[in-house]
């Protein structure tokens, strides 16, 4: 028997069968559409519903799958979200957002060899996707691999990304590295774009006093301190840093919010506000905050030649001297306790004793500046030959100013 077929027994049957796979993916769009203005308005479990209903009449519907999946992963039910991702990437292989968001909750839940192994897929399907150079970078960060995540953060830069961030996890990479030079380069491109970033600022601070551009690292934690990120370290370097720059008033408020707030009353912070007082030229406070420091430390030597110095600049030299006998008990050998005392010695017109500790200071140390007082003292004495030997072994020692003299005197 032959079956014959009529043709518009055919044109119907194809369009029986046309018809209802419209029907099927008409249905299935509204669902995933339905989908869709759910999760704008965060409605995330009705959401869910929807697109679970789409891929129930349309088994291959990827994108669906990936709502669904994006949908699980915002409620942080990483694992039903990563079976979503999986499935869509079964139906499309080169959907690199599915790539990119499996690799997010890999990381979510630990699995972050997995998720560089989406990231690094994302990239080679998607080469300029920014977000997945980001999000490995902070992978290779995590594992201590500097060069790649150096190498992600400059394609991003080459992107054209503007976020300070960036600069500023590349500028600490490169601080791993030692390499001061290009880290400042980047912390500094990064204040450009953020100039109020406090963390950033303390992180050039930490250069600035490593390369001794002291005036700079104070400026930059003054603005980190006025941004709120006021801690005692932070005040600490602040205060080091304006001493050194000779911002001697200011180190002394700094120092003394570090003794009255921070309750810091130990020898090294009375000795540097003694030291900031000093060379304000406020010599009454520097003997006071001398004295403290000497009391928590009787073997401070520096502490007493430079209070020994504030009394001599009060004029009050008989308290100089008990200082510099008390030095010379401690260590017989400090030669600047000798140069001191000779100095002052000398300025108060008591040449001969000048000369003995001058003299037993050359013995023990020889220094440009010990050679030029000496020779002040022996043109005072009216010994001129003497004067200038002095003059010109201190400088040949670099003694710019006894060069000067040398050749002014030494005719």
């Amino acid at each position: 028997m032959t079956f014959s077929w009529n043709p518009k027994a055919i044109v119907l049957f194809l369009l029986m069968v046309t018809s209802s796979f419209l029907l099927k993916s008409q249905s299935a769009n509204d669902s995933f559409n339905r989908g869709l203005q759910l999760v704008a308005s965060e409605h995330y479990e009705m959401a869910i519903g929807q697109f679970t209903e789409a891929v129930k009449i349309v088994p291959h519907f990827y994108e669906a799958y990936f709502e669904r999946g994006r949908s699980y992963q915002l409620l942080q039910q990483h694992q039903k979200a990563i079976d979503d991702f999986t499935h869509a990437l079964e139906f499309n292989n080169e959907f690199s957002d599915a790539f990119y968001y499996r690799a997010v909750s890999h990381s979510a839940m630990g699995k972050h060899e997995k998720a560089l192994e989406d990231y690094s897929t994302t990239l080679e399907i998607n080469p300029e996707k920014i977000d997945a150079f980001l999000k490995r970078a902070e992978i290779y960060i995590r594992n201590s691999s500097a060069d790649a995540a150096i190498n992600d953060l400059t394609r991003v830069i080459e992107l054209g990304h503007k976020n300070p961030n960036v600069y500023f996890n590349r500028g600490k990479l490169y601080l791993q590295r030692n390499e001061m030079k290009l880290a400042l380069e980047d912390f500094c491109k990064a204040l450009e774009a953020d100039p109020e970033h406090s963390e950033l600022r303390v992180e050039r601070a930490m250069i600035y006093l490593e390369k001794e551009m002291f005036e700079d690292a104070a400026e930059d934690l003054s603005v980190a301190i006025d941004q709120g990120a006021n801690t005692q370290a932070l005040f600490q370097f602040r205060a080091d840093a304006l001493f050194q720059s000779g911002q001697y008033s200011q180190a002394i408020e700094d120092y003394t919010r570090l003794i009255n707030s921070y309750r810091q009353r130990n020898e090294e912070t009375y000795y540097q506000r003694a030291l900031s007082y000093f060379h304000a030229e406020e010599y009454e406070a520097s003997t006071r905050d001398f004295t403290r420091a000497i009391g928590l430390n009787r073997n401070n030597e520096t502490a007493y030649i430079y209070r020994a110095e504030a009394y001599h600049r009060l004029g009050r030299d008989s308290q100089a001297l008990v200082d510099y006998r008390i030095i010379l008990r401690l260590n017989p050998r400090n030669t600047l306790a000798y140069q001191k005392r000779g100095e002052m010695l000398f300025n108060s017109g008591k040449h001969d004793e000048a000369m003995e500790d001058l003299n037993q200071a050359i013995r023990l140390e020889p220094t440009a500046e010990t050679y030029f007082i000496r020779a002040a003292i022996h043109a005072q004495m009216n010994n001129k030959s003497q004067a200038c030997e002095d003059l010109r072994q201190a400088a040949s020692m670099g003694h710019e100013e006894a060069e000067k003299r040398a050749a002014a005197f030494c005719l």
